[in-house]
């Protein structure tokens, strides 16, 4: 995660987090960031000052979960995921790419009433 100064673009701090980020989102009220990642780890990440942050915690989620976002009123944060099949094969050399992007492979489908909401909180 980088972390920057909005009015300058200065780097402030590059801290670990997982693989596979889809979103992240601050809290003002906790002075923590969260990020979540596809392969199961959420990341907190406090700003202890200006310009000091550091990893705070790294949860545990699910494998997938790499949307989240915050619910002001109570603090916790939300995270969606699925289970998922194998993934299809490569398409044969010389063939049309078929899935995401039209690059061919991508995950599998989704494994039916697998979704869900993660609920995170203190």
């Amino acid at each position: 995660m980088v972390v920057l100064n909005a009015d300058d673009g200065k780097i402030l701090a590059t801290l670990p987090i997982g693989m596979g980020t889809d979103g992240a989102v601050f809290n003002p009220a906790t002075m923590e960031a969260f990020s979540s990642q596809g392969d199961g780890t959420l990341t907190i990440v406090k700003e202890n000052s200006p310009t000091s942050f550091v990893v705070e915690q790294s949860l545990q989620t699910k494998v997938s979960g790499k949307t989240l976002t915050l619910d002001p009123k109570t603090n916790h944060i939300f995270v969606i995921a699925a289970d998922y099949g194998p993934p299809p094969p490569p398409p044969p050399p010389g063939a049309a790419p078929e899935g995401r992007g039209g690059r061919g492979g991508g995950r599998g489908q989704m494994v039916q009433d697998s979704f869900s909401i993660l609920e995170i909180g203190k």
